[in-house]
């Protein structure tokens, strides 16, 4: 791929002369987008966007990426928090760069050509509500896997941590008495997030089952079949698995459990910035999409229910 890069450059450079601000804006884009696919941001980054392009000799060959792959570079630089217009223009530098790649035959397929430029509204997080998370929780507690899987997906709710906090975090960062846990967030910053009454007591009984499957008990709080630390993809899977058990077919993530965890937060009227400081945000502006989401809410309750808001403003 750093050849393609290339090779697109010296084309906008010497046969479409191009600005010099466009081929710094799309040089900058494309090397952001190969860093990504690399996974130089991080391993969990690539297993947490589900990242499928392959890597080879520390390059990503071009033909190995998909439409899937830009979506996901799409979505982490929303998560990331970038403003709008610098997300549309990597859109615009991808979809040219893949265009540029099909024309001269390095590539068979475009990938980029379906890409559009989302709408604002698809951007509000999702979430579920309460009686659907309600629904993914009801399950029968057979066995270690039941349990370790509830005791997850309670903490994950109860807590919103991020994926890669869970799996980072150790037994000892455990504090029943208080009712807390202690993750490692972004930049490596600890930050204390809370259990509620009924996911401690999911995670005693989980924990005596490992007991009972492993025997002693120590290190990683959340673990694999094999007693191992759980990874960030198989912690997904296991969301991705009982949300499916549940009904729920669209695309259901441990991000969609956190952002459920800060909509019934906002909804109920907690603070703003109590919230940002669970969530482990960095700025408040990211925080804020939670108080778009909720009005969202309350518009559609609104055109539900109001008895005039369906109707059409006639003369009179």
């Amino acid at each position: 791929m750093i050849a393609e890069i290339d090779q697109f450059m010296s084309y906008l450079r010497n046969e479409k002369n191009s600005s010099e601000n466009t081929l710094e804006a799309y040089g900058k884009d494309l090397r952001q987008f190969y860093r990504f696919l690399c996974g130089d941001f991080g391993a969990e980054v690539r297993e947490r966007y589900e990242v499928h392009a392959a890597v080879h000799n520390d390059d990503i060959p071009v033909a190995s990426i998909a439409s899937d792959d830009i979506i996901a570079f799409i979505e982490y630089s929303y998560d990331s928090g970038l403003k709008r217009s610098s997300i549309e223009r990597r859109i615009a530098s991808m979809k040219s760069f893949f265009n540029f790649l099909f024309n001269r035959g390095y590539i068979e397929r475009n990938p980029g050509i379906k890409i559009g430029y989302p709408k604002k509204e698809s951007r509000l997080p999702k979430f579920l509500h309460v009686n659907q998370i309600e629904a993914v929780l009801d399950f029968d507690l057979k066995s270690f896997i039941d349990y370790r899987d509830r005791a997850i997906l309670e903490t994950f709710y109860s807590t919103g941590a991020r994926v890669s906090e869970l799996c980072s975090a150790d037994i000892a960062d455990l504090d029943f008495d208080s009712r807390r846990l202690k993750v490692m967030g972004k930049g490596a910053e600890e930050r204390i997030v809370f259990l509620t009454g009924g996911t401690c007591g999911l995670l005693r009984r989980y924990l005596a089952e490992r007991k009972r499957k492993f025997g002693l008990v120590s290190d990683p709080l959340f673990v694999n079949n094999r007693g191992g630390r759980i990874t960030v993809r198989g912690m997904h899977g296991i969301v991705v698995k009982r949300a499916h058990a549940a009904g729920l077919l669209d695309r259901v993530s441990p991000h969609t459990l956190r952002h459920s965890f800060a909509t019934e937060l906002m909804d109920r009227g907690a603070d703003i910035r109590a919230v940002q400081e669970m969530l482990g945000h960095k700025h408040l502006s990211t925080t804020q999409v939670y108080t778009h989401t909720t009005t969202e809410r309350l518009r559609k309750v609104f055109e539900t229910y109001h008895p005039h808001a369906g109707k059409k403003k006639t003369d009179r």
